[in-house]
């Protein structure tokens, strides 16, 4: 299988990108790094003609909540309007198409959770709108799978989210920063997400034309996570509490029968387990659950 990804040079692309070629399936890239932007449909439908892929994984997008508020714009003409692109070269050309979205479209939650693929999905946020105004022009297109991921974490996302955001600053010996604590989310894993690419790529044909919800199914407050972060990296020092922000749900965990039953996909990485693999990748060394650092000792010591 070819496959062309666009942004495949980001955080999710380039994860897919391995577990994509260690199955030895061909890797095509459209990603703005290289010059390549979605919201030119003639140089994406170029890019389709010239390599001719049998699968499109469409990634490409301004995803950050902050990134999209800054420049709502953007946001709109990437994440819409660009997918809007992509999903009329695919049905040009009669290219199947699998779709990143995400959690956020669920905002704001009014049933109870585990979240199903039925609950209302339409976002509370700039970043969440404008995925599901993408998610509407994908479902044009046939046959196209849509993945609405949950949160996720990795080592390229060193810097962001609840995990990456603790880590940050406990390597620079600050104290993390809690919003809220009470909150809860499903914590999914970046190869958990890239093999759930795969599945939806190389799916069977009834499978198709289908919303996916891909996560653990497991929920953890953000004090939690957080204290496992703390624990696995040694942190021993305080946690400074801030507001819970308004963007964060009180309650979000998804259910994901409908994955595990048509895609065969099954989170295989437990919160612990994912971070201890994130240390590992980012030149941690592990010992008895714990992730040290050779040239100095990650602790709570040393704060300003």
């Amino acid at each position: 299988m070819r496959c062309l990804i666009t942004g495949n040079l980001g955080f999710v692309g380039t994860e897919t990108s391995k577990v994509l070629q260690l199955n030895k399936h061909e890797v095509v890239g459209f990603d703005i790094m290289e010059g390549n932007d979605i919201r030119d449909i003639k140089q994406f439908e170029e890019a389709v003609i010239k390599t001719k892929p049998d699968r499109i994984l469409h990634l490409a997008a301004i995803a950050r909540f902050s990134d999209a508020d800054k420049d709502p714009q953007l946001a709109y003409e990437t994440n819409a309007a660009g997918t809007a692109n992509v999903a009329a070269v695919a049905m040009k050309y009669h290219i199947p198409i699998v779709y990143s979205s995400t959690g956020s479209v669920y905002m704001p939650i009014t049933e109870k959770p585990p979240i199903t693929e039925d609950f209302e999905a339409k976002g509370n946020s700039v970043y969440g709108c404008s995925k599901y105004v993408g998610e509407t022009y994908i479902r044009r297109v046939s046959p196209h799978i849509i993945l609405r991921y949950a949160h996720i974490l990795g080592a390229e996302k060193k810097f962001h989210g609840l995990v990456g955001g603790f880590l940050a600053r406990i390597e620079r010996g600050l104290a993390p920063q809690l919003f809220g604590g009470t909150q809860s989310n499903d914590f999914t894993y970046i190869k958990d997400i890239a093999e759930a690419n795969l599945k939806a790529l190389t799916a069977p044909w009834f499978a198709w034309n289908n919303i996916f919800n891909i996560g653990t199914g497991e929920a953890l407050t953000a004090k939690e996570a957080g204290q496992m972060v703390c624990d696995v990296f040694n942190y021993k020092g305080k946690v400074d509490i801030i507001d819970a922000r308004t963007v964060d749900p009180l309650d979000f965990v998804y259910n994901c029968d409908k994955a595990k039953n048509i895609l065969g996909f099954g989170a295989k990485f437990k919160f612990k387990d994912a971070l201890l693999d994130m240390a590992k990748e980012l030149g941690y060394n592990i010992r008895n659950g714990k992730a040290t650092r050779t040239e100095s000792k990650v602790s709570g010591e040393k704060q300003s």
